[in-house]
């Protein structure tokens, strides 16, 4: 992903990227784990940490971070509003044809990310990166 950014950026560019990550101490049992969001709502989707996207950009481009906001906790509201919304319109979910094992699913998930996000297991971010004038990749 790196490299392509890197090769798709003039000098001087920037990227901006918003990804959900998840805590460094977690990601080696989550590389060998998959967790209840891959297994039931997103099948092959990843939570990359701040660790592993730096190591890879290191590896990879040329590309400095010039800017990180992490805003996991504001993220945990979001998810309850869109919990409180989903639970005021459960009939017309209902009328969609949405059984009850995609009700509770779904509800579990919205709580399963709001807890993830007021611990700090999980968090979003939005990195600015910046490809120097003259980079220097690795080979």
């Amino acid at each position: 992903f790196f490299a392509a950014c890197d090769r798709l950026v003039k000098p001087g560019g920037r990227v901006v990227i918003q990804v959900i990550t998840i805590a460094d101490q977690n990601y080696a049992e989550y590389l060998r784990r998959p967790d209840w969001i891959q297994k039931y709502i997103f099948p092959g989707g990843h939570l990359p940490s701040i660790g592993a996207m730096t190591e890879a950009m290191r590896e990879h481009s040329g590309f400095v971070i010039t800017q990180l906001e992490a805003f996991g906790h504001d993220y945990a509201r979001t998810l309850v509003e869109w919990r409180q919304r989903f639970e005021a319109r459960l009939e017309d979910a209902r009328a969609l044809g949405l059984d009850e094992e995609f009700l509770r699913r779904w509800r579990y998930y919205l709580h399963y990310c709001e807890a993830g996000f007021r611990t700090g297991e999980i968090d979003v971010v939005q990195m600015v990166l910046r490809r120097p004038e003259t980079a220097t990749i690795p080979a």
